[in-house]
């Protein structure tokens, strides 16, 4: 075994140095080519032509919005060469192009008129030379190190031979081992680095090698193509340096509006009836004045017995009354009239008497809705008893609903100008600033303020963010709030559109303006395009 030892100790080396360059260090990617393609700008129009497959496809955009321009009138120029863009109503039209597939540089030439807008474009179009597979140049050099590798593990053989050291039968299969390495493992891997390299293609660079998916470009920035923007709606609006109201950002809540809503309680111990139409519901909408439920009074049996004792007197008393008045009336002319008028105030006296006294031993308390609106609370169950003062049912108008936010700062109150709200669920809420107080509650400053109607769905007691402007000013970029997004470090950024097809995040401060917008103060500068609809999308490309 040491002789075959000895024999690996030779071989193995020799196929280092065959396969050295090759598996040494990994392979670089092989990068991906893009379709030719040119973009042209100008104040109005963003243009940007693709070549493929004998057919230049064109995106034509408003400039300063990203809008797709649909219906316009496209001629394209270069040289001979002379096409009309036919519109596919999307904003994308498509022209013949056979006259442009060769290699070379084409300037081109497109006279855009949209409506009562006309410009002119130009750039160049480069198509480049076909990709060219590289030659082998190692591969000879590859023969060479496996043949010299078996040569020497044959020489040595030859020597060891020659010195009686191993037997006919060893040196014979020795010989066969590498033979077989020279004659096998060369071409074996001269022919796998063939195939190797075949994989870092050769099809033309616009052709098979073509990549025009959305993708993470090495300084961070985005390549989006025209195609994917319009699919996720990517909008731009040009930064404007303006004064802006400076704001301030409160926490408040949504409460109902005292004028149209109200409270419905009992003036008495009871027990709950349920009124004409049942007792009511939650959301169960209901008018001024309707009977919500009955409370029908409770009394323990000592308190009982006193009211029936006290009816049965004034039952015995009211006989006795109506007796001695229809004698008297009987008798009119021969009695004093007072001795008539008497008996009589006295009969009425006790007549109402009883009826007040039996009416607390059988009538009902009539529960009756304050204001018009809709039941936001219901507590009551049919035959509960209830306590005098407990809140029954709460209506409240979901159409008038105010906004009490917590200021902490009194000069405050005299410096709002205006507001919105920012609801958790997004959107923005126009308010009315109502007033504030003067007197802490628990050390803050309640502010007030109206929601504008119509109002959407909310709820008594939804916690909602309150911005309030004051009659500073700050200088800033107004933008929607859906233009700011967040880099994988948490930084507040906002995505600029720099070429057509390329987009850079830049990292920035602001602050907000009102639930739905923001000012830029720091990160732009003015003239630069932000997009405004689809930085989520941005964000998440790899």
């Amino acid at each position: 075994m040491k002789w075959f030892a000895g024999l690996m100790f030779f071989i193995l080396p020799a196929a280092g140095i065959a396969d050295e360059g090759h598996g040494s260090s990994p392979e670089p990617a092989a990068s991906a080519s893009l379709t030719p393609r040119i973009e042209a700008q100008s104040d109005a129009f963003e243009l940007v032509a693709i070549l493929d497959d004998g057919k230049l496809t064109l995106y034509l955009d408003r400039f300063a919005s990203n809008e797709p321009v649909p219906n316009a009138k496209i001629e394209v120029e270069s040289g001979a060469y002379k096409a009309v863009a036919q519109a596919d109503g999307h904003g994308a039209y498509t022209a013949p192009a056979d006259a442009l597939t060769k290699p070379g540089q084409y300037p081109l030439v497109f006279t855009v008129q949209a409506g009562e807008a006309s410009d002119l474009l130009n750039g160049t179009l480069i198509v480049p030379q076909p990709a060219v597979q590289s030659p082998h140049g190692r591969d000879w050099m590859q023969w060479l190190a496996w043949i010299a590798g078996g040569a020497i593990v044959v020489g040595i053989l030859w020597l060891l031979r020659r010195r009686s050291r191993i037997s006919r039968a060893a040196t014979a299969m020795a010989i066969a081992v590498a033979v077989l390495l020279i004659f096998g493992g060369a071409p074996a891997a001269v022919f796998a680095d063939e195939g190797h390299d075949k994989a870092k293609g050769s099809a033309p660079g616009y052709a098979a090698g073509d990549n025009a998916s959305a993708r993470r470009l090495a300084d961070g920035g985005v390549f989006m193509p025209k195609p994917a923007q319009r699919q996720l709606g990517v909008l731009t609006i040009v930064a404007e340096m303006r004064d802006l109201a400076r704001s301030i950002e409160l926490n408040g809540r949504v409460i109902a509006d005292p004028n149209a809503g109200g409270r419905v309680q009992s003036t008495q111990s009871g027990r709950i009836e349920a009124g004409p139409r049942g007792l009511p519901t939650l959301g169960q909408k209901v008018s001024k004045g309707e009977v919500l439920a009955y409370v029908k009074p409770v009394a323990n049996a000592i308190e009982l017995g006193n009211q029936r004792a006290q009816l049965a007197e004034i039952n015995s008393q009211y006989a006795l009354t109506e007796k001695k008045v229809k004698r008297l009336e009987g008798l009119e002319g021969a009695v004093p009239q007072k001795e008539i008028d008497g008996a009589r105030a006295e009969f009425a006296s006790l007549a109402g008497r009883k009826a007040a006294v039996g009416s607390s031993l059988s009538n009902r308390e009539a529960l009756i809705a304050p204001v018009s609106g809709v039941i936001s609370a219901a507590t009551a169950i049919t035959g509960q008893v209830v306590e005098a003062r407990e809140v029954l049912f709460e209506i409240v108008d979901p159409q008038r609903l105010l906004v009490e936010a917590l200021a902490y700062d009194a000069a405050i109150v005299a410096d709002i100008a205006g507001a919105s709200g920012a609801p958790p669920g997004g959107g923005s809420l126009p308010l009315v600033f109502v007033g504030g107080t003067q007197q802490l509650r628990e050390q803050a400053l309640p502010l007030l303020f109206r929601i504008k109607p119509p109002l959407p769905p909310l709820a008594v007691g939804q916690p909602i963010k309150v911005i309030a402007q004051t009659r500073q000013t700050i200088k800033g970029v107004a933008v929607p709030l859906a233009a700011l997004t967040r880099n994988s470090a948490g930084e507040t950024v906002a995505w600029v559109h720099v070429g057509a097809e390329k987009f850079v995040a830049k990292k920035v401060s602001f602050q907000a303006l009102d639930g739905a917008n923001a000012a830029l103060t720091d990160g732009i500068a003015a003239g630069e395009r932000i997009v405004t609809a689809g930085a989520a999308a941005l964000s998440q490309v790899r």
